[in-house]
């Protein structure tokens, strides 16, 4: 599952080796082809009828559609950056070919001991580290995220505030990470660190609580090596960038790495949020039962009377995307669990119960 396809996950094999680093490449619900920006662009399209147009379009927005008859055949994408061609079947996406017009200097009009530099430098800046550090290596020591939460108390002190993970991530990650473009985690560990523990939580709870749970549970907490979604996925990034860096389905995404490369993955409870009201929580619980080899642990406390079923919780939570919602909900399907079961059982669980040994 932890494939790594090219354009979609509609595409063939003659189309995996490559990816266009402007357009994206799906097959909608009705089995329609769309074509989707993946940054503010103007493309000139050639169809397979022949007609060539142009249209500029922001990123997320949807370039062109290719349907059936007409729409069957080569198609053609120009853009500022690069060159696509890419046949469409009928029913998928095939024999891409990308072509960049970026260009690296000429050697010769460099002075000698600059040539590998400026290579190199060119190189780095279109290519994120994040996308050359496998996933199971975006990791933070116990010693790294205590470090962290000593800053959290210093910002946020005087302000009798009790800061959540958003308030932490807006007003410290980010502004940290934003010259760099990477991961707090890849930020400290710029070659990545294998993780040894993936954690799922909700956003909403006390940041500085959260760490505390997590630090009481483990005797190995400073050298214990976590993969937290907040300090591993970079936080800076636009959302058409984070929705290609996370794939067309979370069975690809880098949670699911790192949810089957773990030992351990810990649930942590809070009393502030239901964790399983977030559609990203139900999927990761349900993953981890479908394809992790590891152990499941429960630490922390849940909400007063927090239900087990039914309302916002399972598979009628949601997310902050509507077409994660989506994607999370078919992924969820695919796996033929039952997430509602799954959830009512991490919620009646006692701290510090193992649901499941490796």
């Amino acid at each position: 599952i932890l494939a790594q396809v090219g354009v979609g996950c509609c595409c063939t094999s003659t189309a995996m080796a490559q990816k266009s680093a402007d357009l994206k490449f799906s097959i909608e619900k009705h089995g329609i082809g769309e074509v989707h920006a993946l940054r503010d662009l103007t493309v000139k399209i050639t169809w397979p009828f022949g007609q060539t147009e142009e249209r500029t379009k922001k990123a997320g927005e949807t370039v062109a559609f290719a349907g059936l008859k007409d729409y069957i055949g080569p198609y053609k994408f120009e853009t500022d950056q690069e060159t696509v061609q890419i046949t469409w079947t009928g029913n998928a996406w095939t024999e891409l070919d990308v072509k960049s017009k970026v260009a690296l200097a000429h050697p010769a009009q460099l002075p000698q001991d600059s040539q590998r530099k400026a290579q190199v430098q060119q190189v780095k800046s279109k290519i994120s580290m994040m996308k050359l550090i496998p996933a199971n290596r975006w990791g933070i020591t116990g010693k790294q995220l205590m470090a962290l939460a000593d800053q959290v108390v210093q910002k946020f002190t005087g302000r009798d505030e009790n800061p959540n993970v958003y308030e932490v991530v807006e007003k410290l990650i980010k502004p940290l990470c934003k010259e760099s473009g990477v991961s707090y985690a890849l930020l400290l560990n710029p070659k990545g660190i294998k993780c040894s523990t993936f954690v799922t939580h909700a956003w909403f709870e006390s940041f500085l609580a959260f760490v505390d749970d997590i630090r009481d549970h483990y005797p190995d907490f400073e050298t214990r090596v976590f993969w937290i979604c907040f300090t591993a996925n970079p936080q800076t990034w636009s959302p058409a960038e984070l929705s290609d860096l996370l794939g067309p389905s979370a069975l690809q995404s880098p949670f699911a790495i790192a949810i089957q490369q773990c030992d351990t993955f810990l649930i942590v409870r809070n009393r502030s949020k239901n964790l399983y009201s977030r559609l990203w929580c139900v999927a990761e619980l349900v993953l981890v039962n479908a394809y992790g080899d590891c152990v499941v642990e429960v630490i922390g406390n849940m909400p007063p009377r927090a239900q087990e079923r039914g309302g916002d919780i399972g598979l009628n939570a949601t997310c902050s995307s509507p077409e994660d919602v989506e994607m999370l909900r078919a992924t969820i399907e695919v796996t033929g669990l039952d997430a509602n079961s799954l959830v009512a059982e991490a919620i009646r669980a006692r701290p510090g119960t193992v649901l499941r040994s490796a």
